[in-house]
């Protein structure tokens, strides 16, 4: 008979074992085994992998909007903010996990629309958060880059996903705190004023 929590805890070993290995690179028989149930048991719950697939995003989604209101409610500045956030992608990979949508973003086309769906949403969620951040370290001066906000964003987001997997590639930790420190280099720096050179024509 299966435990109160199964549902639970399919979404907790199915979202392990994606951000591990991958949405195709996992199967049910994979999931029961790390559960302890009968893949009979699995389909009750979620009669297909795209269904697990629908609730793991959401769940994961709803996890990071979660952490992104902690990071808000912080009394700290953008720099420190923009920190925590880069520590929610470094998080994972301690235990050699990579964002969730990261990886189902890198095999879209193998992964049913729905799933696909709500990494998307994952991403412009993510993007606009970043964006008011940055923004607000441009009023601050915290960031004194000119850049627009949504560009900025769109660069600092591409920059954790692809240094998480640069670091997992690497097996060495210290890539992805690199890429953090360049970034936050980026956005500190002070734009450069354009140089008009005057030239003396000769009589």
């Amino acid at each position: 008979m299966d435990r109160p929590d199964t549902r639970a805890a399919l979404v907790d070993h199915a979202t392990h074992l994606i951000r591990a290995r991958g949405y195709s690179a996992f199967s049910y028989a994979d999931l029961a085994t790390a559960v302890g149930i009968r893949k009979a048991s699995i389909h009750h719950h979620f009669p297909t992998k795209e269904e697990l697939g629908i609730e793991v995003v959401a769940r994961y989604n709803a996890w990071f909007r979660q952490r992104l209101a902690e990071i808000d409610a912080l009394d700290a500045g953008p720099r420190t903010r923009l920190e925590r956030y880069a520590a929610l992608y470094r998080e994972g990979l301690v235990n050699d996990e990579a964002c969730l949508c990261g990886m189902i973003a890198a095999e879209t086309a193998a992964v049913p629309p729905a799933v696909a769906a709500g990494v998307a949403t994952f991403f412009a969620t993510n993007r606009a958060w970043l964006a008011c951040l940055i923004e607000a370290g441009q009023r601050s001066g915290d960031f004194p880059t000119r850049q627009l906000p949504t560009r900025l964003a769109a660069a600092v987001l591409a920059t954790l996903e692809g240094g998480v997997f640069v670091a997992r590639g690497l097996n060495d930790i210290t890539a992805f705190d690199e890429a953090v420190a360049a970034t936050i280099t980026m956005l500190q720096s002070e734009p450069v004023e354009g140089r008009i050179t005057k030239t003396t024509s000769r009589r």
